[in-house]
């Protein structure tokens, strides 16, 4: 009987439901389990946990670990991809007791897997995964039978492969290499398309960006071409020069889409006879170091991608422009009432008080922005990295409009700790897992359309965007990106002008410096409650927009002044509800129907007549409905009194529709 199970896996926890075990969900809550009830036997299967001695310990009769590996050869994480990038031709796997430490418990059951050429890494797991069953079978048989032979590990031969190892060049395909080698990489960082890829995809250089080398077949010649020339270019995909054979590769980009290879060498000014870049062992060696160091953050980064979402400023063009954007860039500014802080104080109160006026005018109480993770010096002066990693990623906060804008600022700060330790991740990730690939928005360099950025020094990263074509991938927002200046305290705008006026980012800053002098006034307020508009612009949109009163005249009633304007203007809008826009010739025709379908039910002039309609475009037009010699009768909806209105009257207190 199976007393419980610990599963990171939504299939096998349906499963376990369905066959009435008990699912713990970490390790935690199973040792408190087995503290009240030790087990016999503790299986650990393709467990994304390491078990610690306290939860082991408690199986009276052992605790075994399947590894999709011939250990003590392939110890460690993604074994068969590394088998594969080894060009190996024999794999195995292995059932071994669990003891201190990773992976070398004494072996109990191994089994031989064979490779054949076309295997890639989701085959020879299924493979191993087949072997694995059978060996559990025996493993079972042998502790039935009390048959179980144990052996030590020859640690003296182990190779121990972390977790957060990468591949020579994180996958980039380097062509000084044989044709054979290029072709292990792709297979050995094929995981299928239905699971997550762990180590990262086959990828090439191609001029200023990076594609994905979905497929490569090894050809039965060699061109003389040099090292990473084009030899042809097809359709479907190219012919590239190795250090031996001419391999064909196609492509797809970073999000997931097959390339036109034509369309790509086009577009990347590439021809026959050009060659892709050539990485040094050096430039090798470093790309794969900063993958391994992003590596352990990228769990933390699918999971905020899978949560995406955008934040709308009303007043943005929500169209992307037909045309190349405008960018232009606003001056340098530190609000009077943060003048006397320090820059590094200034910083704080700009951040938070942009993400508070953010989440006021949008409604939105949880943001999610772009932003430029800081400047990595381990990535430094490598340009290859700069498409190989992401220069944008997601910040994700919270504001909560009843906290004072210390508690506010608090929150923000722990924000901007994390996105700092956190730091990026690689630009493969969202290709590599099938919860983001599907997610059309995150195709895009810039997802966000508003942004965050934080410099270091007055001369902003992005430089004179006005002349420079490279900048604008340095903004983390698609159309406004807020950059805050940390040795200053200042900060400035750079916003699309195609779809935002100057007017509006003009109207922003003035209602940042109301907030943050509200917040110098009296910080103990609601952020909430904090006043953002000035008097003047205050008494605008209450009083003078508000001044609709309009002269017309008061001897005729209010259908005849309606039909003057069917007759002026009869194809003008007259009503918008939701999705559905009626003309005035329109309106008129719906009001003569119900008139004349009032007259066929005996309603003449002067006799008492209500009606009561939901609030929609026919709540207008009964209000037009004449059921005699064009007299109006008033409709009433949710929210009006229903009341008996005379048909004919001549006296009827209404505005004149609007032209």
């Amino acid at each position: 009987m199976i007393r419980a199970a610990l599963c990171a896996d939504a299939i096998f926890r349906d499963w376990a439901a369905l066959a009435d075990i008990l699912c713990v969900t970490s390790i935690e809550e199973l040792s408190a389990l087995l503290n009240a009830e030790p087990v016999e036997w503790i299986f650990s299967v393709a467990n994304p946990f390491i078990l610690p001695a306290d939860v082991f310990g408690k199986a009276r009769r052992g605790a075994f670990n399947y590894h999709d590996g011939p250990l003590p050869r392939y110890a460690g994480t993604h074994a068969t991809s590394w088998a594969l990038l080894a060009r190996e031709t024999e794999h195995g796997i292995t059932w071994h007791r669990i003891d201190h430490g990773v992976g070398t418990g004494e072996l109990v059951v191994q089994r031989r897997v064979l490779i054949v050429a076309t295997d890639t890494a989701l085959t020879l797991n299924l493979k191993c995964y087949e072997a694995a069953i059978d060996g559990f079978r025996e493993l079972l048989t042998g502790l039935t039978n009390g048959e179980l032979s144990a052996r030590p590990q020859a640690l003296a031969d182990r190779s121990f492969f972390p977790k957060s190892r990468r591949p020579d060049a994180a996958g980039c395909l380097r062509w000084d290499r044989s044709a054979q080698d290029l072709e292990a990489m792709t297979r050995a960082l094929d995981f299928g398309p239905y699971h997550t890829n762990p180590l990262g995809l086959s990828k090439a250089l191609v001029g200023d960006d990076v594609v994905v080398v979905r497929r490569l077949e090894v050809t039965a010649r060699r061109s003389g071409f040099a090292a990473g020339a084009l030899v042809e270019i097809y359709p479907s995909h190219w012919r590239v020069a190795t250090e031996t054979e001419d391999v064909d590769i196609w492509l797809s980009s970073l999000d997931g889409r097959a390339l036109d290879a034509r369309a790509l060498a086009r577009r990347s000014d590439s021809d026959v006879g050009d060659r892709l870049p050539i990485l040094s062992d050096d430039e090798a060696r470093s790309i794969a170091v900063a993958h391994e160091m992003l590596a352990p953050r990228e769990s933390f980064w699918r999971r905020r991608l899978e949560q995406f979402k955008t934040s709308q400023l009303s007043f943005l063009s929500s169209s992307v422009a037909l045309a190349a954007p405008q960018w232009q860039l606003s001056s340098w500014r530190i609000p009077g009432a943060l003048a006397e802080l320090s820059p590094s104080h200034r910083t704080e109160f700009l951040l938070t008080a942009w993400l508070i006026y953010l989440a006021r005018i949008t409604g939105e109480l949880e943001l999610q922005l772009g932003w430029t993770p800081a400047p990595s010096g381990s990535r430094a002066g490598l340009k290859a990295l700069e498409v190989l990693v992401a220069s944008v990623v997601p910040m994700a906060i919270t504001i909560d409009l009843e906290n004072e804008f210390a508690e506010a600022r608090t929150v923000v700060a722990a924000e901007f700790a994390q996105l700092k330790e956190q730091d990026s991740f690689a630009r493969d990730l969202i290709a590599r897992c099938p919860t983001l690939l599907g997610m059309d928005a995150l195709r895009l360099r810039r997802p966000w359309p508003v942004g965050v950025m934080l410099t270091v020094s007055g001369e902003s990263a992005t430089g004179d965007l006005a002349s420079s074509s490279t900048s604008e991938a340095a903004l983390p927002g698609e159309a406004l990106t807020f950059e805050v200046c940390a040795l200053e305290g200042s900060f400035r705008w750079h916003f699309d002008a195609s779809r935002l006026e100057p007017k509006h980012i003009d109207r922003m800053t003035q209602h940042l410096q109301n907030l943050l002098c509200a917040v110098k006034e009296d910080p103990r307020q609601p952020v909430g409650r904090i006043e953002l508009l000035s008097s003047a612009e205050r008494a605008y949109l209450l009083e003078d927009l508000n001044r609709t009163a309009s002269a017309y005249p008061s001897d005729v009633c209010i259908h005849e002044l309606f039909e003057a304007q069917v007759r002026r203007a009869p194809d003008a809008v007259a009503v918008v509800h939701e999705e559905e826009r009626l003309s005035y010739g329109e309106l008129n025709a719906r009001a003569n129907r119900l008139a004349h379908h009032l007259i066929g039910l005996g309603v003449s002039p002067d006799q008492p007549l209500a009606i009561c309609v939901a609030r929609n475009v026919a709540m207008v037009g009964r209000a037009f409905s004449d059921p005699q010699g064009g007299r109006g009768v008033p409709a009433a909806g949710p929210g009006l009194s229903t009341g008996a209105a005379a048909a004919g009257s001549r006296r009827c207190g209404a505005a004149a529709p609007a032209g």
